[in-house]
């Protein structure tokens, strides 16, 4: 055994014994049976609850047309 896996051994959690979780007995379950397009409908309207995040002001001038057109 090398000098590497010999420190490796010593990395061990001696107190995980005295782990405290939290109490997730009262929690509603989250696993609901939906449609593809229930799913769809969901995801669109918790995206709808944050505003869209702003684009930086250079790819903002980027992507605006500026040109001109004459029929």
């Amino acid at each position: 055994m090398n000098s590497s896996n010999a420190k490796a051994t010593h990395l061990v959690l001696n107190d995980a014994a005295d782990l405290e979780f939290p109490d997730w007995s009262g929690m509603k379950p989250h696993h609901i049976k939906m449609t593809p397009a229930q799913a769809f409908r969901w995801n669109e309207e918790m995206l709808s609850l944050f505003p869209r995040k702003k684009l930086p002001a250079k790819l903002e001038a980027e992507r605006r047309c500026n040109v001109e057109f004459v029929l």
